[in-house]
């Protein structure tokens, strides 16, 4: 097997996994994100075929249109990968007109210099044939290639500090798919850095077709088994970031993928829900439910109204959970208070009603007859019924009937 065929099954192989790739992500190709991300992997397959096919072209010059075509891959792959980023960040809608252009400006030019590189020279100064066993030739370049290449690696910087940003708002357990996501950014250029600097055994070979086979291998991975594109929350997540309810987005592994700031604030944390509510995991929970927990907090225990309900993936199947967490803490103590007065008035009514109804007294001495038959004293009968307390003092009438002489202010003699 000839050198050429070796090296040009191995850009076919980079390629075709960075194929297999597209095919998994497209189909989620709906989640914010999806699609720029499919797209950055055909251009960095176009790219690798492209590496592939130069390696039979047996003139410079032929080499040269094969690059000319394989820069349609070259200039767009790093700001697919941007807008890849800013979808799944949930910042999308922050690409303003001014922002796209500074994205695609320098690309476009790029790809207009490659066709006209004859004329100036500004991507490419010289294209030297191969030599010795290698089928590689060396491209000598121009300035604007060092103007791409900046461009390009600052537009890398800048995915993955947006992607670094997100991952404050997922679980633990979730970051290690936007971990990974990273890698796949930085193993590309990482690659493109050795090849563009013609670093080890084989000066000329491509190292990014190689690192775009991995980057496409770990995407098909977190896509897969970590449900990078599973889950497509129906509301936007600057309208999750604005409400005061606390959200949880949860997926079908039990995994928090989504915080917003409320929750934070609540100091909610999955741990506490699932004490609360006694399970395993969120997930256990209903599709569809509703009830009012006592969380525990770290300065208070709160009472919350929760409320989960089912997410669905674009085929329909329950893909997780959405948890809204309302406080209702002071709401609760206030009908706590309510039901205690309801209490302590109930209870003064029913001993108020006690003594409703006839009363069997008897008509010379006045003493009360009670429920057992037993009869006593209205005093203590009373006393047994009421919240009263007798006291004895003695009226006007009685007292002059019992007292005349005191009353008429007459003394009496010795």
């Amino acid at each position: 097997m000839s050198s050429a065929t070796l090296f040009a099954l191995v850009y076919s192989a980079a390629a075709a996994v960075c194929l297999v790739a597209v095919a998994v992500i497209w189909r989620r190709r709906e989640a914010a994100g999806a699609t720029s991300l499919a797209l950055m992997l055909v251009a960095g397959a176009f790219w690798a075929l492209c590496d592939a096919v130069e390696l039979y072209v047996p003139t410079t010059e032929g080499k040269r249109l094969v690059s000319q075509f394989q820069y349609v891959g070259v200039v767009s792959a790093a700001p697919l990968f941007f807008h890849a980023a800013m979808g799944l960040s949930g910042l999308g809608e922050r690409l303003s007109r001014g922002l796209f252009a500074a994205v695609w400006t320098v690309p476009i030019a790029s790809l207009l210099f490659a066709w006209t590189n004859p004329w100036h020279h500004w991507l490419w100064t010289a294209i030297l044939p191969p030599t010795g066993d290698l089928p590689f030739a060396i491209y000598q370049y121009g300035w604007w290639f060092w103007v791409l290449t900046a461009q390009h690696y600052l537009l890398m910087v800048a995915a993955s500090v947006v992607l670094l940003r997100a991952m404050r708002h997922v679980s633990h357990d979730f970051r290690t798919a936007m971990g990974t996501l990273i890698l796949v950014v930085l193993l590309p250029w990482i690659g493109n850095f050795a090849y563009n600097l013609k670093l080890g055994p084989w000066p000329g070979f491509n190292w990014l077709t190689l690192s775009l086979g991995a980057s496409g291998s770990l995407l098909t991975w977190i896509v897969l088994r970590e449900g990078l594109l599973d889950i497509l929350p129906r509301a936007g997540n600057a309208l999750l970031a604005m409400m005061n309810d606390g959200v949880m987005v949860v997926d079908s592994r039990g995994r928090v993928l989504f915080t917003n700031e409320a929750t934070r604030l609540l100091e909610l944390t999955e741990a506490a829900l699932c004490e609360a509510l006694e399970v395993t995991s969120l997930q256990d929970l209903p599709a569809d439910w509703r009830a009012e927990v006592e969380v525990p907090g770290m300065r208070a225990r709160r009472w919350l109204d929760l409320r989960v309900g089912p997410v669905s993936d674009r085929w329909g199947r329950i893909a997780g959970r959405i948890v809204v967490a309302r406080d209702v803490t002071v709401q609760k103590g206030l009908e706590d208070e309510r039901e205690q007065l309801i209490d302590e008035l109930q209870e003064a009514i029913g001993k108020v009603t006690q003594l409703e109804g006839l009363l069997p007294i008897c008509a010379n001495c006045r003493k009360i007859r009670d429920d057992e038959g037993m009869w006593a004293r209205m005093e203590e009968y009373l006393e047994k019924r009421a919240p009263v307390e007798f006291t004895h003092s003695i009226c006007p009438e009685c007292n002059t009937q019992l007292y005349p002489e005191i009353t008429h202010g007459r003394i009496p003699k010795k």
